[in-house]
């Protein structure tokens, strides 16, 4: 079908002036001529002139033919996607069937119906999808070990559709797969950007498994020879299976401490360990409730912690410009940790450094030694130093740290070899960085800079409450408590810097909240530099974390139980101790049978000769142990990857080929279980398809009927599909220009013969 229509070339306030112009010249004409022509003459001059002035104003208005272009041929897609995870066999669908059984059936309604208006596709999906005939689907079941509806969607989508399409969700909207939200995020884009609705259906109810499990806070622990170490025990009751159960403690499965236990129905019941041990080593200690009836799985109902005990402290430098209660605290807290060995340096005055070390006696007799540790007594040094540029300004100042915790002030410390040698040893030797009170220096210097996480800029003294980020909450350095919003009910820390966390690789661990500005600010943030870290926290006035009035000392531990964490997190997952020549570490205590486990391999290159041993991996399902070679990771100088791939269920250990097999070093342990998940977290959930519905241009079906389904896509076809047409002005026709200069010739011409210009 075609239309005719109009697009000037120069807008109509200047083309009717022009009509005007052009009719009262014409008439001029007509009449200046009338008496000099035969009437005849007279009206065929007057006529082809008029014409002739016509087609350029014609010319001027452009017209156009419209004519509009068939879509293309075919159907459109609509394309099923059945989940068919294990949650979907959870029987709490309309007349008690399973929630799959009702995808099941809507999925077959759906295809036989629809079937003659659309080119319908049926996929199945789980952590992965396919494609599948709905009695196919039928006939095998839920089936996979994860949820992925950001994969399941990705593989439905077709960039190229002219004829439209859209997609049908049904599912239970759990997805567990990673990425998270921000996958779904991307595929709903991913959704949006081709014009490709999703229409969803919500199967299942607001449903909960019965079951016990069982978590450690800390599922890694790093602690000096006989040192007492907590094992905080979450027993985490779904519905109300029993009123207590049996708790025990092994130690590579024999028994070490058994204990009844009492359940909070659709609660969470904490218990607390204490184990120590007196040499030095790699212990696995397991954690195992006593099986309820009814339960899911008895899978979770226990727990690994992995126990590095060392017969070498962690040592610590601490460097303050001037004395602070902050340092006093700190210093206090660092000084009863039994794994750690603090150097603190403070300037007294000009010329005056007060140097505190206390350490542990080295003894030869590994009894006397066990016992010296059990009691905790130290060796404390005082000296007075004078020249503040020698701390940090000797070539091996820092070979022996594995720490170091800057104050306020300490510029007095960091001349440019200092920062040299500084960020030498944070890169090659694996050491970690503390800015505990913000910015260490008044000035901070272009190198200095380099090395810190945030920038500074100036501004008024302002205070504010700390709040940790969900990344901070997931290292699980404070209790459950303090890891809510019980951390912003202490005391106030005070700035008079703002902090920004501009680098890419900055990581915000906590933030402000309640400045004088009202806007959050990054309060504890770290970032990588080579094989080390630098940990910046902001605020002074965190002692009083420590010094707590009565209304709050249920907090009391809290001072002391981040500063602990911090330290632990520093050297339990990244370096070697200054008396370690190689760390083998996995990359987690407990790995998913979906994906690969791993482990790195820390090495100093010059004291293995340059040959890199091999790593043998034995346990779980394999039979024989298994020797692997360690392959370079990155340009990370002596760091070295080590992959085992995905593993059945099962414990395995790892250990260095040509180490001692009690070598703490050289040995780990990791165990690999199914993703419990699908079983555990089976409550549906409506908001989550909601959002996958409203971010595409879709819609939540609220009826089984596939016909409003089809409408719906109807009326999305109706508005999203471009009409496309073609376009042909009256001057791409070959006659129409041969007309007009037809007609201007014969005006021309008539004129000429009667004796007229």
């Amino acid at each position: 079908m075609k239309h005719l229509t109009v697009d000037p070339y120069i807008p109509f306030a200047l083309w009717w002036p022009l009509v005007l112009a052009a009719a009262g010249l014409l008439a001029w004409y007509a009449v200046a001529s009338r008496r000099r022509l035969s009437r005849a003459r007279w009206w065929g001059v007057t006529v082809l002139m008029a014409v002739a002035v016509a087609v350029p104003l014609v010319v001027l208005l452009n017209p156009t033919w419209i004519e509009r272009i068939p879509p293309p041929a075919g159907k459109p897609r609509l394309t099923i996607l059945v989940d068919r995870s294990p949650s979907m066999a959870t029987p709490d669908a309309e007349g008690g069937h399973t929630r799959y059984a009702v995808a099941c059936r809507l999925t077959a309604a759906a295809a036989e119906e629809l079937d003659d208006v659309y080119e319908v596709a049926v996929r199945g999906f789980a952590e992965g999808s396919s494609l599948a005939a709905p009695e196919q689907l039928a006939a095998e079941g839920p089936r996979g070990t994860l949820t992925d509806l950001a994969g399941a969607l990705d593989g439905a989508l077709d960039r190229e559709r002219p004829q439209g399409q859209a997609i049908l969700l049904l599912s239970d909207g759990i997805h567990n797969a990673p990425g998270g939200r921000d996958a779904l995020d991307e595929s709903v884009a991913k959704a949006e950007a081709v014009a490709a609705p999703v229409y969803v259906r919500t199967i299942g109810g607001d449903t909960t498994a019965r079951d016990l499990d069982v978590q450690l806070k800390r599922p890694q622990e790093l602690a000096f020879v006989g040192q007492r170490v907590p094992v905080v025990v979450h027993l985490e009751q779904r519905g109300s299976l029993a009123a207590e159960t049996r708790l025990s403690l092994r130690l590579d499965d024999e028994p070490v401490e058994e204990r009844r236990v009492k359940l909070q129905p659709d609660g969470v019941t904490e218990e607390v360990f204490q184990v120590t041990r007196a040499k030095s080593g790699l212990y696995r200690y397991e954690v195992r409730a006593e099986p309820l009836g009814e339960e899911v799985t008895e899978v979770n109902n226990a727990a690994t912690l992995l126990l590095r005990v060392v017969d070498q402290p962690v040592r610590v430098l601490l460097l303050e410009g001037k004395p602070y209660w902050d340092t006093k605290f700190l210093v206090r807290t660092l000084s009863t940790d039994r794994s750690i060995e603090l150097t603190s340096v403070v300037r007294l005055a000009q010329g005056r450094l007060l140097k505190r070390r206390l350490s542990r006696p080295k003894l030869d007799d590994p009894k006397e030694g066990e016992g010296d540790a059990a009691s905790g007594s130290r060796t404390e040094q005082w000296t007075i130093e004078s020249d503040p540029g020698t701390v940090l300004g000797e070539p091996d100042a820092l070979a022996e740290y594995q720490i170091v915790v800057l104050g306020r002030n300490a510029e007095v410390y960091l001349t440019d070899e200092a920062l040299k040698r500084l960020h030498r040893w944070l890169v090659e030797d694996e050491g970690s960085l503390v800015c505990f009170r913000g910015a260490p220096a008044s000035q901070i210097s272009q190198r200095l800079g380099e090395l810190m996480p945030v920038r500074w800029t100036p501004a008024g003294e302002s205070r504010f409450r700390v709040e940790l980020s969900s990344l901070g909450r997931s290292f699980r350095w404070l209790p459950e408590a303090e890891q809510s919003d019980e951390l912003t009910r202490l005391p106030s820390l005070a700035t008079v810097a703002r902090p920004e966390a501009k680098k890419t690789l900055t990581k915000v661990l906590a933030t402000a909240v309640g400045d004088d500005s009202g806007e959050p600010i990054p309060v504890v943030t770290y970032q990588p530099v080579g094989n080390g870290r630098v940990v910046v926290v902001e605020g002074a006035g965190m002692w009083r974390w420590a010094f707590l009035p009565p209304a709050h000392q249920d907090h009391d531990e809290t001072y002391g139980l981040f500063w602990r964490s911090l330290v632990r997190w520093l050297v339990s997952r990244v370096g070697l101790l200054a008396s370690q020549r190689l760390a083998l570490r996995t990359d987690k205590v407990v790995f998913s049978t979906t994906e690969a486990a791993a482990a790195t391999l820390s090495v100093r290159e010059e004291e293995l000769g340059g040959k890199i041993p091999q790593v043998e991996l034995s346990g779980g399902a394999l039979g024989e142990p298994k020797r692997l070679t360690p392959v370079p990771l990155g340009d990370c100088p002596g760091q070295y990857h080590v992959g085992f791939g995905q593993l059945p269920e099962g414990h395995y250990r790892v250990r260095v080929l040509g180490e001692p097999d009690d070598a703490v070093t050289g040995t780990a342990a990791f165990d690999v279980r199914g993703n419990l998940q699908e079983r555990l977290k089976i409550r549906a959930r409506p908001d989550k398809m909601r959002f996958l519905a409203d971010g595409s241009g879709g819609a939540v079906l609220a009826s089984d009927d596939p016909q409003q389904l089809a409408r719906q896509f109807d009326a999305h076809l109706s508005s999203s599909r471009p009409i496309r047409t073609t376009r042909t002005t009256a001057w791409d026709r070959w006659w129409a220009l041969v007309g007009a200069f037809m007609l201007w010739g014969a005006a021309w011409g008539l004129r000429r013969r009667s004796g007229l210009v």
